[in-house]
């Protein structure tokens, strides 16, 4: 299905992504994502909101100074201190945005009539204008706005000649049908670019982002893994795959999606869930014996996205059904039982020094979603011991502990690499180990305890 129209996607993860609770992105952070998403081909990215605080007009400045082959955008309130602090950024564009409807003049604009709304969005358009910014308007709540409000708003900005208007479905109020509805009549009143912001509460942003297309809409707003304020918003690996899938667009860098998704998700300590489009861990894995079967002979058998085009690969990974008596959803209070293993049962392990106890998994509580083993030096094993632990990584985070037997935690010698780097290490000492990282540790000397924690419920089913 191709558009006769370029579809241009405007990313709002260093904007929207922030309104997503408990994320805050640094400054090296943001310039880190710009660049990626700049190299994954997207054609605007809206930075921030300068007007809050001269430290946000700094970071708004050093991000944009960042990015060079793309368009900026930073928002503004309509009032003109905040088209100045936008300005002052160097971004090419200024997001000024307001809303009309009667729960936001009575709870945004309290005791100001919609004519003084009005006068100071067409004020703060005009003040923009002079200052020689590209517009874009939004209407905020548009999805919840009536389309005599949307037609009063058509005469301001047309008067005021905005070069793009945005309607928010700031509340995912939308379904595909009243999305396509009012983005018809907003291309029909509006002399500009039509853009929509699709916010995900009810599950249809992508539904409705598409729905904005085939009524005329050339903008869509996305984020890296939909992030956003509440159930955030259209997300970028899946709209642009449907847009390289459906409509022909041949113009993104999809070998960036991993990394995009990796440093957001660990930023934002957002893990997609296993089932998510494109980026989720289980997204092209087949674990139906007749799908991997006739997968084998022809991977389009039961895949039509290719996992290769995003830096992916798939999966045969034909299983087992074991009905056991579990109540893997049960409150119960119930008391695990450590057990003795040998490393031996792990991958990538043989049998070494001390005595190793498997604190929890899903034989000691299947209800576990995670793996803690511990190992325990008893004496000074130096010069009496061959490595045992070879290089390996999980689909997951981990964790190492060590703990020497002194009171001080001290007392335990180890010797540490993750990916290119190695480093002695005396306890206590703890070392964070992302997923998909190589690591492997070695025991050097001293008496103490190694802890593993390994976030899977299988040591083995979560190795890569």
């Amino acid at each position: 299905m191709a558009h006769l129209t370029k579809i241009k996607l405007l990313d709002s993860t260093l904007r929207e992504g922030e309104q997503s609770s408990g994320v805050c992105f640094s400054l090296e952070e943001k310039i880190e994502i710009a660049k990626h998403l700049e190299s994954f081909g997207v054609d605007i990215i809206e930075v921030g909101h300068p007007g809050i605080s001269q430290l946000e007009e700094e970071v708004c400045k050093k991000v944009c100074e960042q990015i060079k082959n793309m368009e900026t955008l930073v928002h503004a309130r309509a009032c003109k201190t905040e088209i100045l602090s936008a300005h002052n950024t160097g971004a090419n564009w200024v997001g000024i945005w307001a809303s009309f409807n009667p729960i936001s003049l009575e709870t945004k604009f309290t005791n100001k009539s919609k004519e003084w709304v009005k006068e100071q969005v067409l004020s703060s358009i005009l003040f923009a204008k002079e200052l020689g910014l590209k517009v874009r308007f939004t209407i905020e709540d548009a999805s919840r706005t009536s389309f005599e409000i949307i037609e009063e708003i058509a005469q301001i900005t047309n008067q005021a000649g905005v070069d793009r208007l945005s309607l928010a479905d700031t509340v995912g109020a939308w379904n595909p049908q009243k999305c396509y509805q009012m983005v018809k009549f907003a291309v029909k009143n509006f002399n500009c670019e039509i853009e929509v912001h699709l916010h995900n509460d009810f599950g249809l942003a992508l539904a409705n982002a598409h729905s904005a297309i085939e009524a005329g809409a050339s903008i869509i707003d996305v984020s890296v893994l939909g992030i956003g304020e509440r159930a955030g918003i259209c997300d970028l690996f899946q709209m642009s795959a449907s847009l390289a899938y459906f409509y022909d667009d041949v113009s993104f860098n999809f070998k960036e999606t991993k990394y995009l998704k990796d440093i957001v998700a660990r930023i934002s300590t957002f893990i997609p869930e296993p089932h998510r489009p494109i980026v989720g861990k289980n997204a092209f894995i087949h674990s139906s014996k007749y799908h991997a079967k006739a997968n084998s002979k022809n991977y389009k058998a039961y895949e039509f996205l290719s996992p290769e085009l995003f830096g992916y690969e798939r999966k045969l990974l034909p299983q087992e059904y074991v009905r056991e008596s579990k109540l893997r959803f049960s409150n119960e209070f119930k008391v695990g039982n450590p057990f003795v293993k040998s490393a031996a049962e792990l991958k990538y392990h043989r049998h070494g020094v001390g005595d190793r106890w498997v604190h929890i998994d899903s034989r000691v509580d299947e209800r576990s979603p995670v793996y803690i083993i511990e190992r325990l030096f008893h004496e000074d094993y130096v010069g009496s011991y061959e490595p045992h632990v070879d290089t390996h990584a999980h689909n997951c985070d981990s964790i190492f502990v060590f703990m020497g037997n002194n009171v001080d935690g001290s007392g335990l010698n180890v010797k540490v690499t993750l990916g290119n780097e190695t480093k002695i290490i005396k306890s206590p000492a703890s070392v964070f180990i992302p997923a998909e990282l190589t690591h492997n540790y070695e025991y050097i000397s001293g008496t103490g305890r190694f802890l593993n924690f390994v976030m899977s419920p299988s040591y083995n089913k979560s190795l890569l």
